[in-house]
């Protein structure tokens, strides 16, 4: 059976006559004969207890899944799989399944990114892909103020925050976007380390850093304290 192919023939039709007898025709169910194709096939990547997902992104950390979905699911069995590493113009096999496992490396080197299908009448498809390789950011628990931290001025005064924040990737091109969250109203301060902001009242308030880089990966700071003390008012 050919999955890949199907022929498409002219419908021909005349609507001079028996407009009741052809709407009736349109209704009825498809030739079981018609061959059926392959519709699509996805390439998805899954780490830990995560779903796949056709985002190819995964974390050199962890070990990785890939695998072939078919639509229709049924054709799975009537199709072979080869996950294949292609560089320069060469070819190596990794594996025959649907489903490869595979320990990621920050370089990429030797990970797959090519699948070829193929049905058993020996017609072939060929994907490339390429499986991005990125290392979550991580926030540093040290920051201005620090947790508990008495801050003195009035509403006037313009008070530091500062932050620290790391990404293995940054050496590649990736970029880390900062926002301040402070009593719960976020600001977004794209990819600054320290910014200056007025107006608290006195008594409690609270702020947190969340950061995330390029491809959506993220990390966050639990939400400090820190607490205005207004030296104009105490006089």
């Amino acid at each position: 059976m050919n999955l890949f192919y199907r022929s498409i023939l002219p419908l021909l039709a005349s609507f001079a006559f028996f407009g009741a007898f052809l709407a009736g025709c349109l209704d009825a169910p498809s030739d079981p004969q018609e061959p059926q194709t392959v519709e699509s096939i996805s390439i998805m990547v899954k780490q830990k207890d995560h779903s796949f997902s056709t985002v190819l992104k995964v974390n050199p950390s962890d070990s990785a899944s890939i695998k072939a979905e078919v639509n229709p699911e049924k054709f799975n069995d009537e199709l072979s799989f080869e996950w294949i590493y292609s560089k320069a113009s060469k070819d190596s096999l990794l594996k025959k399944e649907r489903t490869y496992s595979f320990y990621p490396n920050r370089s990429g080197e030797g990970l797959p990114n090519k699948l070829k299908v193929s049905d058993n009448e020996g017609n072939q498809k060929v994907y490339d892909f390429t499986i991005i390789i990125n290392t979550p950011p991580v926030l540093s628990d040290s920051t201005i103020p620090s947790n508990g931290e008495n801050l003195y001025g009035s509403p006037e005064s313009a008070f530091l925050f500062e932050w620290y924040s790391l990404d293995k990737d940054l050496s590649n091109g990736d970029t880390l976007f900062h926002i301040l969250e402070i009593d719960g109203k976020q600001y977004d301060v794209g990819t600054l380390l320290q910014v200056k902001q007025s107006g608290f009242k006195a008594g409690e308030h609270s702020f947190r850093i969340i950061v995330h880089d390029l491809y959506g990966d993220a990390d966050t700071l639990a939400p400090k304290k820190f607490y205005v003390v207004d030296t104009l008012e105490a006089k």
